[in-house]
């Protein structure tokens, strides 16, 4: 008993830091959920809800490198919005099968403070043998210089097999995506 409590504070310590990496200081209102299924059975990621272009312009500012103006943006056509899915889709799947070489995959300039941290959380997991389920709810994209900023909301379940699952979230997530001749990659993640 005091060692699976022990490994839940462990995972809500983690959890809590790997959120804590990818922070910025700003904070808005969440996109909204919609129920669409992609072929998948998962529920979609991206919803339809367009965000501002003030909004959007904010979330690609707090994580790109380059400012940007509201002005600078446009709408995700259906084909980037389906790369960008399929993206966001593999990191989940990379995050649940506690997969560090799947993440690097998606998300290749992942630096070493993050890379530690996913690899801190993986192992922690790993050791309680808990179920997990990282959960993406995201805004429909705006797009500017190859780069796409998604305004979303990341909550993770986790618990013991047939038991009722715990919480962590859902926290606000400023996600750049960067299109590359083999689809779209993650460049850029902070919590909001």
């Amino acid at each position: 008993m005091a060692k699976t409590v022990t490994g839940m504070l462990k995972v809500a310590c983690i959890c809590t830091v790997l959120a804590g990496v990818c922070s910025a200081e700003n904070t808005s209102s969440a996109p909204g959920a919609g129920a669409d299924v992609v072929g998948t059975g998962r529920p979609r990621i991206i919803r339809s809800e367009q965000g501002s272009q003030q909004l959007q312009a904010a979330v690609y500012n707090s994580v790109g490198t380059t400012p940007i103006s509201p002005a600078d943006l446009r709408a995700a056509s259906t084909a980037e919005v389906s790369g960008m899915e399929q993206t966001l889709q593999k990191y989940q799947s990379a995050f649940e099968n506690l997969s560090l070489p799947q993440v690097r995959e998606v998300w290749p300039t992942l630096d070493r403070r993050r890379e530690g941290t996913f690899r801190d959380v993986f192992q922690t997991f790993r050791s309680t043998a808990w179920t997990r389920h990282l959960e993406l709810q995201c805004a429909a994209p705006m797009v500017a210089n190859e780069r796409a900023s998604l305004d979303c909301r990341e909550t993770l379940a986790y618990g013991e097999a047939g038991s009722v699952l715990r919480h962590t979230g859902p926290v606000r997530v400023a996600i750049l995506l960067k299109k590359q001749p083999s689809g779209w990659v993650l460049e850029n993640m902070k919590r909001n």
